[in-house]
């Protein structure tokens, strides 16, 4: 993604330059810098001005742009080349939290050996730490934390335009998100590349049994194919506090085995909203304010099987 040639225009952009301009300092061909440039462009990490006659090219004022300047400067020994390519951002934007090399390949829908690559590459500047069997971002690291989620939002609120201008964000992390929209038919996925987009949540529990009338569309865009255990996880995420949504949630969850309900829950950062939820169940206990009293959640049950 970033590659040696982009960084390095981006590195050079102290102030407004032509194409011409960065040619001559960088010693590249004008074509390999006009199409860099482009990219660059494209992902939001500069901007072109014209000016008189002229096309001056500048840092944008974009949040991850900022961010990636701040990086450079702090860190200016390091090949972010090697760093930020397309794979390893998949895998920092999976890492908020401490996971297994196996967790990261099933979030982001990377192979295992390429994880590997990534979090070894990373690693040797400690961007990324090893704390048992896990990983994860170093917090000296804070300004590439702070580049990659500011990078996922960008790519994620350009995709969220191309599909539609009434669609809502719901939750994102690296390149995955999960969004809503009230009229289905203002969604347009011919211009979302390299993204599924899937109905979830609420909206396929008809398939599994359970009725839930909704006027709201909810749907994932990822790579991967969705598992029942993601409905279940993508119910609650529409909002963790309301237990009418943790309801549906654990309605749905009887058609799951509660191990798989764990396992996806670690790829969510979820795992105690989890726990809590089917220590619920077990109890037949209101446990937490984002639950149902036990015989309402009966009742509710009831009306949707």
């Amino acid at each position: 993604m970033l590659n040696f040639t982009k960084i390095e225009i981006f590195r050079n952009l102290t102030q407004p330059a032509t194409i011409t301009e960065l040619s001559e300092i960088l010693k590249f061909d004008q074509s390999t810098i006009s199409k860099a440039v482009d990219s660059l462009e494209k992902d939001g990490f500069v901007v072109r001005q014209k000016k008189g006659k002229e096309v001056h090219v500048s840092r944008s004022d974009s949040l991850h742009s900022q961010a990636l300047k701040d990086i450079i400067l702090e860190f200016p020994r390091i090949p972010w080349d090697k760093i930020f390519t397309t794979s390893s951002l998949h895998v920092l934007g999976a890492l908020e939290c401490k996971h297994s090399i196996a967790d990261i390949a099933g979030m982001t829908g990377l192979d295992r050996r390429t994880v590997s690559s990534a979090i070894r590459e990373s690693g040797k500047y400690g961007i990324i730490l090893k704390i048992g069997n896990k990983y994860i971002l170093s917090e000296r690291h804070s300004l590439v934390r702070k580049f990659v989620s500011n990078f996922w939002q960008y790519v994620t609120n350009k995709k969220l335009r191309d599909i539609s201008l009434e669609s809502v964000l719901i939750w994102q992390r690296g390149p995955e998100f999960l969004f809503k929209l009230d009229n289905e038919s203002d969604m347009n996925v011919t211009e979302v590349k390299n993204c599924k987009i899937q109905p979830t949540a609420i909206n396929v529990f008809h398939k599994y049994g359970l009725k839930i009338l909704s006027d709201t569309a909810y749907f994932f865009c990822t790579k991967r194919n969705l598992r029942p255990e993601d409905y279940f996880i993508h119910t609650i995420l529409i909002d963790p506090h309301s237990p009418i949504y943790n309801s549906y949630a654990l309605a749905f969850s009887s058609k799951l085995e509660q191990a798989d309900l764990f396992k996806i829950g670690r790829h969510y950062n979820m795992e105690n909203h989890i726990e809590k939820l089917l220590e619920y169940l077990a109890t037949m206990k209101k446990n937490s304010d984002f639950v149902l009293p036990w015989n309402e959640y009966e009742s509710l049950l009831k009306d949707l099987e």
